[in-house]
């Protein structure tokens, strides 16, 4: 039984804007809202956040931070499914991503998928994956 339902992929961005242009031409996801609501961390600070999506499943939350990336490994990342891996490296770079593992397919000895590890413009990784 599972605890729970995934109910949106939260990024840090440091521009909403680019972030939400960024995001919804790679996922195809419209901006459902955007404004600052109370710190879920930090009691009666105010954050700026952007929901993308529909709000109830498939949905993705950016969250406007000061601080940059560090250089340490994201410990999430979202998975997006493409019909041409090099077309999507191409396309995520147009929109001011970054290629960071050059495509492969895995498993090494009997490949199931095709794949590359992306960035979106403010170094959050994120894979392109077809299916083979």
């Amino acid at each position: 039984m599972a605890v729970g339902t995934i109910r949106a992929f939260v990024i840090d961005v440091n521009d909403l804007e680019v972030g939400e242009r960024f995001w919804c031409a790679v996922t195809g996801l419209d901006v459902l809202w955007s404004g600052w609501a109370e710190s879920p961390v930090h009691s009666g600070a105010q954050v700026q956040f952007s929901g993308l999506g529909t709000g109830k499943s498939h949905s993705m939350l950016l969250q406007l931070v000061p601080e940059t990336k560090t250089d340490l490994k994201n410990r999430a990342h979202i998975d997006i499914t493409v019909e041409d891996v090099d077309h999507a490296i191409n396309g995520v770079i147009t929109l001011g991503g970054s290629l960071i593992r050059p495509k492969g397919e895995y498993p090494p000895n009997a490949p199931e998928i095709e794949w590359a590890v992306m960035t979106d413009p403010f170094g959050n990784e994120f894979c392109v994956i077809r299916d083979l």
